[in-house]
């Protein structure tokens, strides 16, 4: 267990996140304490449904409860929907939460996903820690998109709404090519995309390039990379193959 330590998971959806999290509620503070984590949050989509159920269990069995929401946003001059993952600091951010979700819910059009606008979040930010929502978030999509004025524009908003509050994620890419080569010397190529590219950058971090992937039938057993440029993972000619 000693390897979690001081690990926090901070985006966790329980099964009220509907088609993306099958965990019950009580459940999460079970694993958390099974996995020796000091504290570990929910974040569902639009929703603090799970939060009373979740705190309790958390209290239980000696585990911090952060509860939080991964907010819908509506992108300032276009229809896009970005997400903030938005976590109460205090009483004050609890209450801020509990009126952010309901208003994304009920003041709106019918017609659209639950959401609200950016300026919906104007007086609403004391006690909330604000994280940019990574590649979901409008910062990511911005940049992404080309739009780097933008992006500084939002940023510098979402700061002034978050003093000393304001987290910026790290997205990784949803696309990745792995170059490199077998335990025989042979080159390999591989492309993958969504909870494999995860999986494969994961590994890449972790353990210093040599990037396992015996669960993947259509890889072979291992590939030795080195981390390039962009969604590229290759190794130079130069650092040899390996033995």
């Amino acid at each position: 267990m000693a390897a979690y330590n001081p690990f926090v998971p901070l985006r966790v959806f329980s099964s009220y996140s509907m088609l993306e999290g099958a965990i019950d509620p009580k459940a999460i503070a079970k694993l958390a304490k099974e996995r020796g984590f000091p504290a570990i949050a929910v974040c569902d989509r639009n929703g603090l449904y799970a939060a009373p159920a979740f705190a309790s269990a958390c209290k239980d069995a000696g585990i911090q409860p952060l509860i939080g929401t991964l907010l819908a946003v509506a992108r300032e001059g276009s229809d896009a929907i970005d997400w903030l993952a938005l976590y109460a600091q205090s009483e004050a951010g609890w209450l801020n939460l509990c009126h952010l979700v309901s208003r994304a819910h009920l003041e709106r059009p019918l017609e659209r996903e639950p959401h609200v606008q950016l300026a919906d979040l104007e007086g609403h930010t004391d006690g909330v820690i604000a994280l940019t929502g990574a590649g979901e978030g409008a910062l990511a999509r911005l940049l992404a998109g080309g739009k780097a004025e933008a992006a500084h524009d939002l940023a510098a908003h979402l700061s002034a709404l978050f003093p000393g509050r304001l987290y910026v994620e790290i997205a990784r890419p949803k696309e990745v090519l792995l170059q490199g080569w077998d335990l025989d010397g042979n080159e390999v190529t591989i492309e993958a995309d969504e909870l494999l590219a995860r999986l494969f950058q994961h590994e890449l971090d972790h353990l210093n390039g040599t990037l396992m992937v015996e669960q993947n039938p259509s890889a072979p057993r291992f590939i030795r990379t080195e981390r390039g440029s962009g969604y590229i993972f290759t190794v130079p000619e130069e650092t040899g193959r390996p033995p």
